[in-house]
């Protein structure tokens, strides 16, 4: 069916004539008797009957005439919604960031690029590396935020920034009165780390090892916000990312080791075959580069 005709039968409708209805299309008047004709043809039934110099509705014309409003309507919806697609205004877009970055890094940016966007759909999946990895892998996730990947799945990594990392201790712990805190300095004292195979816990383990440091994992805790509260608490020392806890949270102080630079790399995880890069993933890679990613209080 070709929705032109359509219009016109609703501009008739609307305008009372089929002159009128012409002047406000801009066509010849034999242009609309054409479009009605054509629609008739297609539907199979009469839309107009004539009643003298008048013409007015059948009763098949006067059923299309019910229906035929919330159609156009629809498909002025569907235009606007392939245009905001197009133009990576709408669609879904569907990303995965470790912790810190989701809520102190990402969240603005998704604040800023979703203003004046009311048809984008957002889903962010929060998890670690291998996880988001995985999932932008499998074609879930149109991209991650994340440490480097594993090297099987064949991802492209872009670093962005290095997230940097230091004690957090109890106020009343030990080595809080120690200003210059080395690696080895944490011997003995329980050291809370996150979940086996953690990228924060790999680059601390990899920086203690490279320090000479025989600190031991005390206590495994799955959650950075829990395992900042464990600290808290006085249950332990962590090395957690600045971000996540500058100012230090109450009870707690926050010391940089001196020896050894306790860092992880976070960059763009994606395809390399870039399948599932749709204008709305255009659009905020480059709001992304626009705005940067970098150091967040």
């Amino acid at each position: 069916m070709d929705f032109r005709h359509l219009v016109t039968f609703e501009t008739i409708l609307r305008e009372g004539s089929f002159g009128r209805a012409a002047r406000a299309q801009g066509y010849s008047q034999s242009t609309v008797t054409l479009h009605v004709q054509e629609l008739e043809k297609e539907l199979g039934v009469p839309l107009f009957h004539r009643q003298g110099r008048r013409t007015v509705l059948s009763e098949a014309g006067a059923a299309l005439a019910s229906r035929c409003r919330p159609v156009l309507d629809g498909l002025d919806t569907l235009k606007r919604t392939m245009a905001e697609l197009q133009a990576g205004a709408g669609g879904e877009l569907r990303l995965g960031s470790i912790e810190p970055t989701a809520y102190r890094r990402l969240m603005p940016l998704l604040a800023a690029f979703s203003r004046g966007r009311p048809g984008l759909r957002l889903r962010l999946e929060v998890g670690g590396t291998g996880t988001i990895s995985r999932e932008v892998a499998a074609g879930h996730l149109d991209f991650g935020l994340c440490s480097p990947p594993p090297a099987e799945l064949h991802l492209r990594f872009e670093p962005l920034f290095a997230e940097p990392m230091a004690l957090l201790l109890p106020r009343r712990h030990a080595l809080a009165a120690t200003r210059r805190i080395r690696a080895r300095d944490l011997d003995g004292h329980r050291l809370l780390l996150t979940e086996q195979g953690c990228a924060y816990r790999q680059a601390i383990e990899a920086a203690l090892r490279r320090a000479g440091a025989r600190a031991e994992c005390g206590m495994e805790i799955g959650s950075l916000v829990s395992l900042v509260r464990a600290v808290q608490l006085g249950l332990g020392i962590a090395i957690v990312p600045v971000c996540a806890v500058r100012p230090a949270p109450p009870r707690t102080i926050l010391r940089e080791l001196v020896d050894v630079d306790v860092s992880l790399s976070v960059g763009l995880v994606r395809r390399e075959d870039g399948l599932l890069t749709t204008p709305v993933v255009t659009a905020f890679l480059a709001h992304l580069a626009q705005e940067g990613l970098g150091p967040s209080g």
